[in-house]
């Protein structure tokens, strides 16, 4: 399971010409201002016709994410609202004793 990046990071261009994020002492984003991480980095895409490296599933999603993978990277995942805890409507059928 990934975690969310506690750091700062910088919008980057990499070598093969996409937008990402890289992790730097200095940079202004980090997990607080998330959402202003992605509408840059989609601007700057714009900007430099170059394309955005985002974590997008195939379920789509609209709410922005910085996570860290397994090795410590910080990383952008766009996924879905999820509702709180307390909010959920599951229905779980109940055991029955049978004997």
């Amino acid at each position: 399971m990934a975690k969310i990046y506690k750091g700062n990071v910088s919008i980057i261009k990499n070598l093969k010409g996409q937008i990402t994020v890289s992790p730097d002492v200095d940079g202004k984003f980090s997990a607080a201002n998330v959402t202003e991480l992605y509408t840059t980095m989609q601007q700057l895409a714009k900007k430099h016709k170059a394309e955005c490296r985002f974590y997008k599933p195939e379920a789509g999603g609209d709410t922005p994410i910085l996570f860290a993978d397994r090795w410590g990277k910080p990383y952008v995942a766009v996924l879905p609202a999820r509702k709180a805890p307390g909010e959920t409507t599951v229905t779980r059928p109940t055991v029955q004793k049978l004997a």
